[in-house]
């Protein structure tokens, strides 16, 4: 029951710091006057997340009395395991292209300045990365199995962006990132994965600009019937591998070990296959 309660406890100060940081950067932006369109909108995304980011620290540090350690171990740059998210981060995209249609988006607005592009691109996914994967999936795991921490923050990410459809496609690319800082005990590679996703997201609203989404062209090609069969099945493999790795994690946790023992668990489980294959 107490971890319930500091788990909702947690919920409501995120939500709280959220708040306030989004009303403080409105206020602070407001003191600028008429600033240059390319800077406000690096401005204007950057301040709240960044007192966001500041407010969950100070939370965690002074309210909660701990001081989580952000990985940021080489292995986040794991070449298998970027070009295996990036594969499944696609997969993913056209797998969920129908059900797209049918959900309500953003009017689609696409920024090109050389700024607001960088932000989308590279700013955005670095700052996120470190408030959502590094700060608040470690803040909820004081109190949650690395599974339900990932849901959590997941939902969290998702709120973040809003419209139905968009926060469905963001929820289960958090989930991802989740697993790739989890699966390599490092913020490198879920950065990098964002990094990717946020370039594939923002060609996908130069295609909406022009009036047409990038699944209609995908559609229209006759192969697409087995392109969605190639995507479906690699999303379905993708899933039991993350599912996979999250029990994992949880039964690692659940024994008194912490994830920056993961590896060496996975380690002993091919050892222990290996050594059963040989006695056979």
């Amino acid at each position: 029951m107490e971890k319930i309660t500091k788990t909702i406890a947690n919920v409501i100060f995120v939500t709280l710091i959220a708040i306030v940081a989004y009303l403080l950067s409105g206020l602070l932006i407001g003191q600028f006057g008429e600033i240059d369109s390319d800077i406000k909108y690096v401005v204007s995304y950057s301040t709240p997340m960044l007192l966001m980011l500041l407010g969950v620290i100070i939370y965690d540090r002074v309210v909660c009395k701990r001081a989580q350690r952000t990985m940021w171990s080489i292995r986040g740059f794991n070449p298998s395991m970027i070009l295996w998210g990036v594969l499944l981060l696609v997969s993913l995209s056209i797998v969920l292209s129908p059900l797209m249609r049918l959900l309500p988006t953003a009017t689609p607005f696409v920024e090109t300045e050389v700024w607001a592009v960088v932000t989308v691109i590279c700013i955005a996914p670095i700052i996120e990365e470190i408030l959502f994967r590094a700060k608040i999936f470690s803040l909820f795991r004081s109190t949650l199995s690395p599974t339900l921490s990932a849901v959590v923050t997941s939902a969290i990410f998702a709120l973040m962006h809003g419209f139905t459809g968009v926060a469905i496609e963001a929820f289960l690319a958090g989930m991802i990132f989740s697993y790739a800082y989890i699966a390599t005990g490092s913020i490198f590679a879920p950065i990098i994965l964002h990094i990717f996703n946020n370039v594939m997201a923002f060609v996908m609203m130069q295609f909406m600009y022009q009036e047409r989404t990038i699944s209609d062209y995908i559609g229209a090609l006759e192969s697409f019937d087995i392109i969605y069969a190639v995507a479906l099945l690699i999303t379905i493999i993708g899933l039991i591998v993350i599912v996979r790795k999250y029990r994992l994690a949880d039964r690692v946790v659940r024994e008194g070990g912490t994830l920056s023992n993961l590896r060496i668990e996975e380690r002993n489980a091919d050892n222990t296959s290996a050594d059963k294959e040989s006695d056979e």
